[in-house]
């Protein structure tokens, strides 16, 4: 159970925003030199995030391509949200292993504009969303 997501719809509602609210900023240029396409595969909720770096803007969808992923990163929904924040590094997750990653690890740090993208927005839509849960959970245990 994630501590932050209430359910795979609302994991794909706040993604959705937040990716197409960065899908042209400039820091998605490395992944479109890169001609990236990354796979994030989540779990608590389950989803699959496929963003597709060959083209700007830059899409995000739920549904695979039709084409490999460059890189196929798997992680906890929870972990996935710290990295967005900027409250888990990039290099702490795959060292700790909240992060795996199929392809080579000097793969995995291109994830970093993508990251720096959504952390530089301070995107309120995550804030939004770890307040609300964390407010659930209080009232749950008080």
């Amino acid at each position: 159970m994630s501590r932050i997501y209430a359910d795979a719809d609302q994991l794909r509602a706040v993604y959705t925003q937040m990716f197409a609210d960065i899908s042209d900023d400039d820091s998605m240029a490395t992944l479109v030199d890169r001609q990236m396409v990354i796979n994030f595969r989540l779990d608590h909720p389950d989803a699959d995030v496929w963003v597709d770096g060959r083209t700007r803007p830059v899409t995000t969808t739920f549904e695979p391509i039709g084409v490999d992923a460059t890189l196929t990163a798997t992680l906890s929904a929870d972990s996935m949200h710290e990295l967005l924040l900027g409250t888990l590094p990039l290099g702490r997750a795959l060292l700790f292993r909240k992060l795996k990653v199929s392809g080579s690890k000097s793969k995995a740090m291109a994830l970093e504009p993508l990251l720096h993208a959504c952390q530089a927005t301070s995107h309120p839509v995550l804030f939004s969303v770890s307040q609300t849960r964390y407010g659930e959970m209080l009232n749950r245990t008080g």
